[in-house]
């Protein structure tokens, strides 16, 4: 688990940051997120998130043995 206590994903933001190319921000290109979901997907792991607006987010990173 990775957890951090920045200002934290929205609900309907969730469902779309492992896509490439989507971001928030006005710098961002969109793709850090969306290859880490790809390089975990390849290894056979999962990656999730659990987040409330304003309480931070909680990476959950699940990799086989």
């Amino acid at each position: 688990k990775v957890r951090d206590s920045g200002c934290g994903i929205g609900e309907s933001e969730q469902d779309k940051i492992f896509e490439p190319f989507y971001t928030t921000k006005e710098r961002g290109t969109g793709l850090g997120l969306s290859i880490v979901y790809r390089i975990i997907e390849e290894l056979g792991g999962t990656i999730s998130v659990k987040s409330t607006p304003t309480q931070g987010a909680c990476f959950t990173i699940c990799l086989p043995l």
